[in-house]
């Protein structure tokens, strides 16, 4: 493989500047962590929504499978006010409960027992043997002390340059830019009561946040290939973030018929909506992801995700498309089922191939 570095290697030891997006909910298994890692890159867990011993446990599971550099992420996030109630939101989905053989109204919820903090989730990743934090949905202001207590470099996901101001001045080592193209939730830290969020492309968000901190910035959105990688080192990153992709890779843990899904996925058939999660975010448009961006609306983040966890279970489990939220970019058709190592050699190499076929042209 050929060699590419850039400064923010050193700062995360690793060799090639390629990070595994922090997936939370599943995908992002510690034999996918370890490939990325030790093919050169920055394997990272998406922590939000795990407890700490298993965090913990999977970060033993990628050391022992040789990842040295191990990243994970946090979504900082706090209660947000609700659009709708839970009666009106199980009367809108009367009918996909119905497909999926599953009792409507649904039962009634034992309360969940509380979710791990950011805090907690990060000091336990970090006694653990992870070695950089990266930060989703808010400011890292609220976790930067632990990581500083480790040695450990924070990295905070911003989409706008006012939020990569911000989340400099809290600390932050590094900035991951992300473009309106990305997958997942929105980085917006301060999301408007209706949901709707600014969309600023990958290759207009990059060169202004470069502009304006004085730290490496990782591009994220859109990107899903060596072209990808070469484009946003030309703007001016250090690196690139990737999740899209490494849906698709071997070690993922994502679903088959969100495999096969993602596969040959049209650039237009994705949607930023908060109807699923309460949170903005870009989704696979399919009839459940319609049906709740034009539906009563949510009833927060949090009790919004858990009202819908037995639907995307069953979506999963029976194999039906339709009625199961699939988080993807615009560029997941270009995505195909390979090893993890194999898509960071591939991208590496194909990077270094675009770079080396302009400098040629500008002789």
């Amino acid at each position: 493989m050929t060699r590419l570095q850039t400064p923010l290697c050193e700062l995360l030891g690793i060799r090639i500047p390629i990070l595994l997006a922090g997936m939370a909910a599943g995908p992002c298994t510690p034999e996918l962590v370890a490939a990325v890692s030790c093919a050169g890159g920055l394997g990272v867990f998406g922590a939000t929504g795990m407890t700490t011993t298993a965090l913990e446990r999977d970060i033993e599971r990628a050391r022992e499978l040789g990842a040295t550099a191990i990243g994970v992420n946090v979504q900082i996030t706090h209660p947000n006010a609700p659009r709708t109630d839970p009666a009106t939101l199980a009367n809108a989905l009367v009918d996909v409960r119905r497909a999926l053989d599953l009792p409507s109204p649904p039962p009634a919820a034992t309360p969940p027992p509380p979710a791990a903090s950011a805090r907690e989730l990060i000091g336990a990743a970090l006694a653990a043997g992870a070695t950089v934090v990266t930060t989703g949905l808010g400011d890292p202001a609220e976790i930067r002390d632990l990581a500083a207590a480790r040695g450990a470099p924070v990295l905070a996901m911003v989409s706008s340059v006012a939020d990569a101001r911000r989340a400099r001045a809290s600390g932050a080592d590094g900035i991951i830019a992300q473009g309106a193209e990305a997958g997942g939730h929105r980085a917006t830290f301060d999301v408007p009561a209706d949901g709707r969020v600014p969309l600023v492309g990958t290759l207009a968000l990059v060169p202004r946040v470069v502009d304006a901190v004085d730290v490496p910035v990782v591009a994220s959105g859109g990107i899903m290939d060596g072209r990808g990688l070469a484009a946003v080192l030309a703007l001016g990153a250090q690196g690139a973030s990737l999740g899209t992709r490494f849906l698709l890779a071997t070690e993922s843990a994502a679903a088959p018929i969100y495999r096969a899904t993602l596969a040959g996925l049209p650039e237009t058939a994705t949607v930023v909506t908060d109807a699923v999660t309460g949170r903005p975010a870009r989704w696979v448009r399919n009839a459940l992801i319609d049906r709740l961006d034009a539906g009563p609306g949510h009833v927060g983040w949090g009790p919004q995700r858990r009202a819908l966890e037995d639907i995307r279970t069953a979506a999963a489990a029976r194999g039906v498309p339709e009625y199961l939220p699939m988080l993807a970019g615009q560029g997941a058709g270009m995505a195909r089922e390979q090893a993890a190592a194999a898509i960071v050699d591939e991208i590496a190499d194909e990077a270094v191939a675009v770079m080396t076929r302009l400098g040629d042209l500008a002789r």
